[in-house]
């Protein structure tokens, strides 16, 4: 029974790390929900005192990402996964959304489960590049850290003046709090060529000229009204 029970906890985690490579038919209809589901979660976390990075941050950013109902489950082994969009943004102008998956594994003695919806600032055009990278991991490829709250934001001179990534997050659940160093990203290639039809590059829709789906426009306007 000993050996059964670890042995039954890593299959779990190593299942929710893995699920970003299950292949299955992504229609344009799991996109919009997906893209709908972002835009609510940063409409309500900006009118948070509690989960809302200051305004005049977004404004200075180079990308943001949203990723709604990250789940991480742990019984001495965890995991963890979610999908979400990542927008870039410049010279004050909103790319449409690029899909992206989360994951992370992690051992030790952990109980619990939680659902968090994240919220993740990206600073710099380093860092806003790395999202482009085949299996980029954040604290390796750009460094993440909690991000500041009100005038917090000038004391966080670092990730301001280096580049990296500021997260934020909102948690129901039975972990105290979460930890994003060393999950994974990559590209949801699946989702991007539902949604886009013609395009399913994240270089291409985050820098490049393709035609902005209609349930992406509420996203991009959320954001423009950030100010």
């Amino acid at each position: 029974m000993k050996r059964i029970i670890p042995a039954f906890v890593f299959c779990v985690a190593v299942g929710l790390f893995m699920g970003s490579f299950t292949v299955y038919a992504q229609t344009k209809e799991d996109a919009d929900i997906l893209v709908d589901k972002a835009r609510i979660v940063l409409e309500e976390m900006m009118r948070s005192q509690d989960s809302a990075p200051p305004k005049d941050l977004i404004g200075k950013c180079t990308g943001i990402a949203i990723i709604p109902e990250f789940f991480k489950a742990g019984f001495i082994a965890g995991g963890a996964y979610g999908k979400g969009v990542v927008l870039a943004r410049r010279d004050g102008t909103w790319s449409g959304p690029a899909f992206v998956y989360m994951g992370a594994g992690s051992v030790g003695i952990q109980f619990g489960v939680q659902m968090t919806d994240l919220l993740l600032v990206v600073m710099g055009e380093k860092s806003m590049q790395a999202f482009l990278k085949s299996g980029f991991k954040l604290g390796a490829d750009a460094a993440v850290a909690a991000g500041p709250y009100g005038a917090q934001v000038t004391a966080a001179s670092e990730i301001l003046l280096k580049g990296g990534i500021f997260s934020y997050s909102r948690a129901k659940g039975l972990f105290a709090g979460i930890s994003l160093e060393g999950a994974g990203m990559g590209t949801d290639f699946g989702l991007n060529r539902a949604y886009y039809q013609t395009a399913s590059d994240p270089e291409q829709i985050l820098f490049g000229d393709v035609e902005i789906p209609l349930s992406a426009k509420g996203l991009i306007r959320s954001l423009e009204q950030i100010k």
